[in-house]
């Protein structure tokens, strides 16, 4: 069934939508049904599908992928004046945890909309790592741009191989690297230490260049194994940092911005081919909207969780200087040479690396 819906008639309705406090969790369950929520948006007009699908992601109910999706699923919702209902699945709950299992489900159609960081979305073409490549975007504004610009175009381009449309992304940040044992300042401050990563050959070989031992991890088992000292540290966002409480349980912060990653968000193609032209396009439309409405924001908050981690947890905050990462660059510039001749030339001109 498909309902053309005037702004002027719903915005009422929605108004009254809003008032009752829809969008909370559901149960135990932790599961979102974004029917209603803070978004500020007008419903707009258009013929717009009645439908209803599944969103899955694999964050915690505040990270910033989590953040995105539900403020996504408020404002498609809003906009398609209550046709379209998004519900949002966080911690890759309906995968058990596990994050390649959720990227799976989007793939057979088992859930309509996926988001899941770049390095996970890579076990599908390994490309598609480029952009994590050490030291690539000066600032967040340049990844955005590169998100959606060339680099999302040639996401796409890969992801539509796979039976997925690439929508937009938002940031998942620059990473930081925590650890239990000591300061890392310099190269040789890594050696011996336990690190986690998402998997991928990429971040493996990174961290066997400083002498680290890299431990691939599914996100639901970090804070356990940081926890518990099965693993040293980690490196991720402040952000995602923050959102898992991981300065609870490290002391060692240091702000290197060494990678940058996203979180994409993806729509299974079969699915999404099914619904009209005008809520594809509202989709997409409200993807952008959210997505870079928390950019603005996880941006603007960075300087104040190092201070909340300085000052709440005790944690020690080094920041990378520009010679320091001049130091940490050398170490790994034979590998990154490596690594752009097996990403190729199409992936690096998309992504712009030299």
């Amino acid at each position: 069934m498909k309902k053309r819906v005037v702004c002027s008639i719903l915005c009422a309705v929605m108004a009254i939508g809003l008032i009752s406090g829809c969008g909370s969790s559901s149960g135990d369950s932790g599961e979102t049904d974004a029917s209603a929520g803070g978004s500020s948006a007008e419903a707009v007009e258009g013929d717009f599908d009645t439908v209803s699908l599944k969103l899955s992601c694999n964050g915690t109910d505040t990270a910033n992928d989590t953040k995105a999706a539900k403020l996504f699923a408020e404002k498609v919702n809003q906009k398609s004046g209550g046709e379209i209902t998004v519900t949002v699945y966080p911690n890759d709950q309906l995968a058990g945890g596990n994050m390649s299992k959720g990227l799976e489900m989007l793939c057979d159609g088992t859930v309509d909309l996926d988001v899941h960081s770049t390095s996970i979305i890579s076990n599908l073409d390994n490309s598609l790592m480029v952009s994590t490549l050490p030291w690539l975007f000066s600032d967040y504004q340049a990844a955005e741009d590169a998100f959606y610009g060339a680099g999302g175009e040639y996401i796409d381009s890969v992801l539509q191989k796979k039976g997925v449309y690439y929508l937009g992304a938002v940031h998942n940040g620059f990473k930081a690297i925590t650890n239990s044992k000591h300061p890392i300042e310099k190269p040789e401050d890594l050696k011996g230490l336990k690190i986690r990563i998402p998997g991928g050959d990429f971040f493996s070989a990174f961290y066997e260049a400083f002498g680290a031992s890299p431990q691939a991890m599914s996100w639901s088992e970090v804070f356990t194994a940081l926890q518990q000292g099965t693993i040293d540290g980690h490196d991720n966002s402040l952000s995602t940092i923050n959102s898992a409480n991981v300065q609870e349980v490290q002391k060692y912060i240091s702000i290197s911005k060494h990678t940058y990653e996203a979180f994409t968000f993806m729509a299974n193609a079969k699915k999404f081919d099914t619904l009209s032209q005008d809520t594809q396009d509202l989709i997409r439309e409200c993807v952008e909207e959210a997505t870079k409405e928390m950019n603005k924001e996880i941006a603007e908050e960075e300087a104040q969780l190092e201070k909340k981690f300085e000052e709440e947890n005790g944690c020690e905050i080094y920041t990378f200087t520009e010679d320091d990462i001049t130091a940490f660059k050398a170490v790994v510039q034979p590998l990154v040479d490596e690594y752009k001749g097996i990403y190729g030339s199409e992936a690096c001109t998309a992504f712009g690396v030299k």
